[in-house]
């Protein structure tokens, strides 16, 4: 996927963390009682820094035409099941399961904002490049995490 500018991909980036969050919101609001209620809330917070910093980098605001095609093109990235999807996948089953599936969605996110940075220069680039490493950070959390839940 390639993007025009740097506005483009922050846009992008922001719709899939709105998705991000709007998931992992309604996850707890549907198991939030159960032993996933706190790695979920320690998610949602993450995604919802990142999509924080996209907006402070300036995510432009494209024409609606523009906008309903990066979005759909954000949906297909990041949680393209929603909730529905992830439950399926037994996602809220345990701890583990919520972890495996969170990081599988992290190496999605790990590859589309480090070819962002090796597309665009200057801040916009650098955010991406450090936003990929968090992103790496999360991914190696999560795993080590569903080992460790798995014994």
């Amino acid at each position: 996927m390639n993007v025009r500018d740097a506005g483009e991909a922050l846009y992008i980036a922001s719709e899939m963390e709105r998705r991000a969050i709007k998931m992992y919101e309604r996850a707890l609001l549907v198991f939030g009682e159960g032993p996933c209620r706190e790695p979920l809330q320690a998610i949602l917070t993450e995604e919802k820094s990142h999509l924080a910093r996209f907006l402070s980098l300036g995510a432009k605001e494209p024409g609606f035409e523009q906008a309903q095609l990066l979005s759909a093109q954000a949906s297909g990235l990041l949680f393209s099941g929603g909730l529905m999807e992830a439950q399926r996948k037994g996602a809220f089953q345990s701890v583990k399961a919520l972890y495996s599936y969170a990081a599988a969605e992290e190496a999605v996110a790990i590859e589309r904002y480090g070819a962002f940075a090796a597309q665009l220069d200057g801040s916009a680039a650098e955010a991406f490049a450090a936003i990929a490493e968090e992103e790496k950070q999360h991914y190696c959390h999560f795993t080590t995490a569903a080992a460790f839940e798995e014994k």
